[in-house]
């Protein structure tokens, strides 16, 4: 946990390793979208199940009898990229926060980095690597139907969107709380 907080903090002060964060989330996920989905949804008639935020066991397994070879491929293919997307995207998100709370609210911010707790923000990650292994051991046993894989896959699907909006908020009270603290900090020097 000490070595993921470091980085975030070391992400924090660097405008390039910032700015590298930024590019491999959304580049990834432009990837995704872009190419290996637009694809699936040709080949199958559906998105990505990663994709499909309500998301049910039924669907899991009426989707997946169009999964032909091509499909599975595709599959795997995105699931590669999305073991990095999710990474790159807490790492911005927790990057974002630790520089707000360092400029906005110094005190909060050593205590939170003291107790390693910007490794908070990659909850979100951790649900979505377990729903991709979940979703990987649906796609490869098909026609076998993998009742347990898909049931913790959906359920891993819905804390990882628990997690995402928690995340998100958690980033946005940074922003905002460090925003207030340095308008204050500025209009009492200019008195």
């Amino acid at each position: 946990m000490k070595r993921l907080n470091d980085l975030v903090v070391l992400t924090s002060r660097s405008g390039w390793l910032y700015l590298l964060s930024i590019v491999a989330a959304f580049g990834s996920l432009f990837f995704v979208f872009g190419n290996i989905n637009a694809v699936m949804l040709d080949v199958t008639g559906h998105d990505l199940f990663d994709l499909q935020n309500s998301l049910t066991v039924a669907q899991v397994f009426e989707q997946s009898r169009a999964y032909t070879p091509e499909a599975k491929q595709l599959y795997y293919a995105f699931s590669f990229v999305d073991f990095f997307f999710p990474f790159f995207a807490a790492l911005f998100m927790a990057a974002t926060a630790a520089f707000a709370l360092r400029h906005g609210l110094p005190d909060f911010y050593r205590k939170m980095n003291a107790a390693s707790l910007f490794t908070l923000l990659f909850t979100p990650t951790v649900f979505d690597w377990i729903e991709n292994v979940l979703a990987l051991i649906v796609v490869s046993g098909f026609p076998e139907q993998r009742e347990t894989a898909a049931s913790l896959m959906v359920l891993a699907k819905k804390a990882k969107l628990g997690a995402i909006v928690a995340a998100q908020l958690m980033v946005l009270a940074a922003l905002l709380a460090s925003a207030v603290a340095w308008i204050r900090v500025r209009a009492n020097v200019r008195r």
